[in-house]
């Protein structure tokens, strides 16, 4: 029998813990609500911004923490308060951006603000997942429209298909910054050791937890982070090679109810360890 303790759960939300049409099954609800009254801390770690996670939040109404925009924000969902915020001075932020722009020559730019706010560019598209609708500021040029810090920079990069703007990027951004996989099929510049997993540490040592008590799920490149830190990672049947490859285990897809599968032998073996 497995005797690995786990006191964490973290759940990457789109392609995850959702279905592909967005929702949340009553199986997988049942099983995180068990695991929360069975004393686990639940943490929902997503690319989405907070705005958009909340609903997801509300829906189970068990969550203790968000983990958002790849861990630039973590917040305490009890209150909603903001208990970290990992962002770029808005020197940086224009750096990058220009830079990005001077490599990559057509780029379409969009930008989380430190304050909560979103500007994209009239040309930024991405292939949003069901349900995830951004109010945003419509911008023709979101370098000149920044006012602040920035958590993120997605960048649009037609010129560039797949992730291979990276490659071109990697290593000529700004000192302090980096560029990564996004989740949703663009690239993103933050802060050099954002992710997931930095999120996810930061709630981990508050409550003293180890990260081999961590049990984290995912499916995509932004997650790699995330599954790599944690003691016990769950990637989806549905998930990247690359998370298939590094996790310590494969579930059934997202659709298969694989997020409740797991957990309710996880819980089985809690019962039993009682």
């Amino acid at each position: 029998m497995d005797t690995q303790i786990t006191r964490m759960l973290a759940f990457d939300l789109d392609g995850t813990l959702l279905k592909s049409n967005g929702s949340l099954s009553l199986r997988a609800e049942t099983a995180i609500h068990e695991a929360h009254n069975q004393g686990l801390i639940i943490v929902l770690a997503t690319g989405r911004p907070w705005a958009m996670t909340k609903p997801v939040a509300d829906l189970l109404g068990c969550v203790d923490y968000g983990v958002c925009l790849n861990g630039a924000v973590v917040v305490d969902a009890s209150n909603e308060k903001i208990i970290d915020v990992s962002s770029m001075s808005k020197e940086q932020a224009v750096d990058a951006a220009v830079i990005a722009r001077n490599l990559l020559g057509k780029v379409a730019l969009a930008a989380d603000m430190a304050d909560g706010s979103h500007i994209w560019e009239h040309s930024f598209v991405f292939d949003s997942p069901p349900g995830l609708v951004i109010e945003a500021k419509k911008v023709d040029d979101a370098v000149s429209a920044i006012d602040g810090p920035v958590l993120t920079w997605l960048v649009d990069t037609p010129n560039h298909p797949g992730l291979s703007a990276i490659d071109i990027l990697q290593g000529r951004l700004p000192e302090g910054t980096e560029v990564r996989p996004s989740g949703l099929g663009t690239p993103e510049i933050v802060l050099v050791g954002v992710s997931k997993a930095s999120g996810l540490a930061l709630i981990s040592n508050t409550h003293s937890i180890d990260s081999s008590e961590v049990m984290a799920f995912g499916d995509g490149l932004n997650d790699l982070e995330m599954l790599k830190w944690a003691g016990r990672s769950i990637a989806m049947g549905n998930g990247h090679q690359l998370a298939r490859d590094l996790a310590t285990e494969i579930a059934p897809s997202n659709d298969a109810d694989g997020v409740a599968e797991v957990l309710e032998a996880l819980l089985a073996q809690k019962k039993l360890g009682n």
